[in-house]
């Protein structure tokens, strides 16, 4: 039995932009050079392969556009396939370990969430991320703690990652502060 294709953090990434907005290669690579999208390579050589393997896989088609004076450019969109997979990506439980391993991926999550979970599970993902948050805060001191007179240097280093998680409780109760307030003026 051939194993189901799982697509890569740039994968996830492709098919959140392009259920934004279908665009081309070329588009894709200029929004990740201008826009906030994470640490990838905007290079043909790590975009056009990934979309490859999403449209090979069904996870998005194209269609060839001919626009005036311009040579012909394939924009891609997601498919219904796409966008079951993009949904339970966004849906995925966290764990306390993706604070420390997968920041920036729970951040990209939270950013594509915009085009497809209600306000609820957009406050589920929250709310869920701040418990997580603490509880790696706590973590955190502990080991300060048991470090501080015995390697100075290791205590001053979890000091610091521990205000920068201190720093994501702050900006998740401010977004949960937020979404509250727009599930309250849902209908």
């Amino acid at each position: 039995m051939a194993r189901q294709y799982t697509p890569t953090l740039l994968g996830y990434v492709l098919l959140g932009m392009l259920n934004q907005l279908p665009r081309s290669g070329y588009d894709v690579r200029i929004e990740m050079e201008t826009a906030p999208v994470g640490h990838f390579s905007s290079s043909p050589g790590s975009i056009y392969p990934a979309l490859k393997m999403l449209k090979i896989n069904g996870l998005i088609d194209s269609e060839v556009v001919h626009r005036s004076r311009l040579k012909p450019r394939e924009v891609f969109h997601v498919t219904e396939k796409g966008k079951k997979t993009l949904r339970a990506w966004l849906r995925k439980r966290l764990a306390v370990s993706d604070l420390r391993d997968n920041l920036a991926e729970l951040m990209l999550r939270f950013r594509f969430m915009a085009d497809t979970a209600s306000s609820e599970e957009t406050l589920r993902f929250l709310t869920d991320f701040r418990r997580k948050a603490k509880t790696y805060a706590s973590i955190l001191n502990a080991q300060t703690r048991a470090q501080a007179e015995s390697a100075p240097h290791l205590a001053l280093s979890l000091q610091r990652e521990t205000a920068m998680i201190k720093m994501h409780i702050e900006w998740a109760d401010q977004a949960i502060d937020t979404f509250e307030e727009i599930k309250g003026q849902e209908p």
